[in-house]
């Protein structure tokens, strides 16, 4: 399965094209320059560099937040419109549990925690359990927020905690 996926829920975004397990390219976006006006380049150059076309994605993925809201509606509106033109699926990722996932902690809680400005984060809790297929599955313990981070921090579950993401 070939996924297009595109994260810009925050200032440090990316363009990710995968088949398979395999990740065959990944712009990163970090500069002052606007997602509107680097996004569709960062897609253009990955696709001159794999063995396929736009056509041939099978899945367009984009992070839905939290974030930045300009971010995410850039990135939400580019993949919404590859799936309309090429009729394909289309799939919304929590950032918050991104950031969970890619920890690949087993044996505890994981607690993401993003910068959402103006003084607040943020945050939710999660497990990673195994199934009894053997694969992974997150499992929210605590639903997503945003708050002072004092009010977060009184509100975590007092257990160990891992934490990940720029608000940590």
């Amino acid at each position: 399965m070939r996924v297009l996926s595109v994260d810009t829920s925050s200032d440090r975004g990316s363009v990710c094209v995968t088949d398979g397990r395999d990740v065959l390219g990944e712009v990163r976006l970090a500069c002052s320059v606007q997602y509107s006006e680097r996004l569709f380049r960062s897609v253009e150059f990955l696709l001159r560099h794999v063995p396929f076309q736009l056509s041939d994605i099978d899945v367009f993925a984009a992070a839905r937040g939290p974030g930045s809201f300009t971010g995410l509606r850039v990135g939400l509106a580019a993949m919404e419109a590859f799936v309309a033109a090429y009729q394909k699926r289309g799939a919304g990722i929590s950032t918050l549990e991104a950031l969970a996932w890619k920890t690949g902690i087993t044996d505890g809680l994981i607690a993401p925690v993003i910068d959402a400005r103006r003084g607040d984060v943020y945050g939710a809790v999660y497990r990673r359990i195994k199934s009894d297929f053997g694969c992974d599955t997150l499992i929210e313990e605590q639903a997503p927020v945003v708050l002072k981070p004092a009010e977060w921090f009184a509100v975590l579950p007092r257990t160990p905690l891992f934490f990940c993401g720029d608000g940590a």
